[in-house]
Formats: C-alpha cells, structure tokens, sequence
C-alpha cells in the first residue's frame, strides 16, 4: 500500500484537497501537522492538475514516501506499494 506524507503548509493545500476528492484515496491528518495520503492502489499525482510550479512541486514530497517512487519528473510521480 503506497503512502505519501505531505506537510500541511498553503503551498500544498491543492495536493491534499484533490487527494480528498478520490475515492480510492484516504486522506487522513497526522500528529506534526502532516497529512497521510494512501490507497491500496498506485498515487499518481499530476502537478498541473495541482495547478503548481516546479518548484513547489518538487518540494511537495518531503515529507516522506512508503512504496517506490516508479516515475518523478517535471510532471508526474507515481508511487507503488
């Protein structure tokens, strides 16, 4: 089961209000102020459907990632389980 730790900061409120939208997905807070996001499926996240910049995009991730991270570019990370 993937699983991706996004810090709660304004820069990365997109990610986690589309994750939210997902059925599949489950969006839940973690102590630290982080969200955990996982799915018995693969997370491809998108970054224009997110609607940042490469920079944010690129930082949006650090906050850490249980899986394999199978595709990270300028456009897409997908993570497996």
């Amino acid at each position: 089961m993937p699983v991706v730790y996004v810090l709660d900061v304004p820069e990365f409120r997109s990610l986690i209000e589309i994750a939210s939208r997902r059925p599949d997905w489950r969006v839940t807070p973690v102590p630290g102020n982080y969200f955990r996001i996982e799915s018995t499926a693969e997370l491809v996240f998108r970054r224009k459907d997110l609607k940042m910049k490469p920079a944010v995009w690129y930082g949006c991730f650090t906050g850490g990632v249980r899986g394999k991270i199978v595709r990270f570019d300028r456009d897409i990370v997908r993570v497996v389980g």
